[in-house]
């Protein structure tokens, strides 16, 4: 469809691990149970429980935008509403699919940093005991976020207390959770058990996986009819050894914490590099996300050569992204490339 390079474009552009891929090959044999009843579905329950000291429960999904409406369809009550950020994946990347698919109203709050505070979600509770308004329910946290910033554990629980003082719920699209995980270097049990975190994703599809996202419950209350609401979306994936078999990889062999070492460490890698050429980043880099201040000319030129990603108009910069196959000699080589501007 095109020549040009897409290297930092988006980290879903990355080639499947092989490890996983191999992983993949390794199951495709013989008549096995689906829906999650198979041997790699169960194996992997009891291994990720391990990582906590309360039950959860777990479920498989394909895509993103999936399990957000999923795991938000089992929270919700059909009055609710939902506090987010304004730069959110589910306002702003979903096609409305969020809203369409589960009734709920998005009550947007503007962000620098595209992460929520107390003091935001306080400011959408005015309405609350007003029967004219839909009822706050759910708050969703986007870690990472979408310009790249993480949420501390010790700001996710802040938030978590006053939910649930509020009578409010939490839920966080982990579609890089991963990286967040690295950046903060810290485990599963302390980012979302001791925070107070009701319900996770755990997103694959930008870790490396050929495809698969992870949903947490830890309120383990929403998920009693989650398999009926999955089914009844249309999302219920039948050939589930091959969703589990990454994530059982993954996490015994420590794979996705690997992936997302490597595409953090690029990042750095390329926010220095630019930095030496007088490219500042408008955002601090703390994923695998670096936010470019080019000028319009730049990325101009830039576009001669490379896809790029989210060029915002209002803060003049532009998404690189680096995942867990790029090289230092590919971004050497953008580095090199932007040089040659004149």
């Amino acid at each position: 469809m095109t020549s040009l390079k897409c290297n930092f474009n988006s980290d879903t552009t990355a080639p499947v691990n092989n490890e996983i891929i191999n992983a993949i090959i390794e199951v495709n044999h013989d008549n096995m149970l689906g829906y999650s009843q198979d041997e790699y579905s169960l194996k992997f329950r009891q291994l990720l429980q391990k990582e906590f000291s309360k039950p959860i429960e777990i479920h498989f999904c394909v895509g993103g935008a999936a399990v957000n409406v999923l795991a938000l369809k089992c929270m919700k009550e059909n009055y609710s509403s939902i506090i987010a950020c304004d730069d959110t994946h589910i306002n702003r990347y979903e096609v409305g699919g969020t809203e369409y698919n589960t009734g709920c109203k998005i009550l947007a709050c503007d962000s620098p940093d595209a992460k929520l505070t107390v003091d935001m979600i306080k400011s959408k509770l005015t309405t609350k005991g007003n029967f004219n308004y839909s009822l706050p329910r759910i708050v969703v946290l986007s870690q990472v976020s979408e310009l790249g910033t993480c949420y501390t554990c010790q700001e996710i629980k802040e938030i978590c207390d006053f939910c649930h003082q509020n009578d409010l719920f939490v839920y966080i699209d982990g579609a890089r959770l991963a990286n967040a995980l690295v950046y903060l270097n810290c485990s599963l049990k302390e980012m979302l058990e001791d925070t107070g975190v009701d319900v996770c994703s755990f997103g694959g599809n930008k870790n490396g996986f050929m495809f698969g996202e992870l949903l947490i419950f830890l309120n383990t209350s929403f998920s009693k009819n989650f398999i009926l609401n999955q089914k009844q979306s249309m999302q219920l994936f039948s050939k589930s050894r091959y969703l589990a078999i990454q994530f059982l990889v993954a996490f015994e062999k420590g794979i996705w914490k690997k992936n997302a070492i490597h595409s953090n460490e690029m990042a750095l890698y390329l926010k220095k590099e630019l930095n030496k050429i007088g490219v500042s980043e408008a955002f601090p880099v703390q994923s695998n996300a670096v936010f470019a201040n080019f000028s319009d000319q730049q990325i101009d030129y830039l576009k001669k050569e490379y896809l790029l990603s989210s060029y915002d108009d209002q803060r003049k910069c532009c998404r690189l992204m680096t995942n867990w196959s790029t090289t230092k000699e590919e971004i050497d080589q953008f580095i090199s490339y932007l040089k040659k501007f004149k």
